[in-house]
């Protein structure tokens, strides 16, 4: 079965684009520089985070998949994990970690035809190694602010149709031939103020999360899914 994906996005100049990748790729530089630098003192920690998130996109964008048209991942899901080690300091840590990043993604058909008796949709699962890198400052005895950018690597992709019958609600699913082209790095910007709810030798942290894609999924200079951004909470323990 042939699949395709076609988007009904505006484009941007090839200037706006180049200058676009530009100030990425330099702050990437910068926050990199700045954490090798740092990273050379103070006191070692380390932990675990997990962090389930909601996606979502500031506008609304169509797709066209094996002729049928959807709503771009009207239902998105990310879940991610990691191991981190960081360098402390009285008001600031510095932190690099390695982790995976599940996202799931469905989409949700706009269909003009009431007779029909079947609903179709489509299920996106993508698989990330990660490898975020945060700085986390003090503002208080319990509260921080917490930042930084995470690079990802796209490890597999598949993709399964679902058909569910409006008389009964039975579905059946199917698992597809996904030839659509994906990006093989991506970076996200990450921002959150957390909470340390147990401050012992043993911290735990609770933190409200917002994450912005800063390249998108799939190859080409506009994609359904540039920019696209995901809120959760983080939960970290660390020592």
């Amino acid at each position: 079965m042939q699949h395709y994906i076609s988007f009904d996005v505006y484009s941007t100049s090839s200037e706006e684009f180049n200058s676009d990748y530009l100030m990425r790729f330099l702050f990437f530089v910068i926050f990199t520089f700045l954490s090798l630098n740092i990273f050379a003192s103070g006191e070692f920690g380390g932990g675990v985070t997990f962090s389930p998130n909601i996606s979502f996109k500031g506008e609304d964008v169509s797709i066209k998949i094996n002729q049928d048209d959807f709503e771009s991942y009207a239902y998105s899901v990310l879940i991610n994990g990691s191991f981190f080690v960081e360098r402390k300091f009285p008001k600031v840590a510095l932190g690099i970690g390695l982790g995976y990043l599940f996202l799931n993604e469905q989409t949700e058909k706009v269909s003009k035809d009431f007779t029909t008796e079947e609903l179709k949709d489509y299920i996106f699962n993508h698989d990330y190694g990660t490898l975020p890198m945060y700085m986390r400052i003090k503002m208080s005895k319990r509260f921080f602010l917490k930042t930084g950018i995470t690079s990802l690597v796209n490890l597999s992709n598949n993709l399964t149709s679902v058909l569910t019958d409006v008389n009964n609600g039975a579905s059946t699913q199917a698992i597809l031939a996904d030839n659509t082209s994906y990006n093989l790095f991506n970076f996200s910007g990450d921002i959150g103020i957390g909470y340390t709810f147990v401050d012992k030798k043993i911290a735990m942290d609770i933190e409200p999360l917002f994450t912005k894609n800063l390249i998108g999924l799939f190859n080409g200079e506009v994609d359904a899914n540039a920019f696209q951004s995901s809120i959760g909470v983080s939960l970290t323990i660390r020592f």
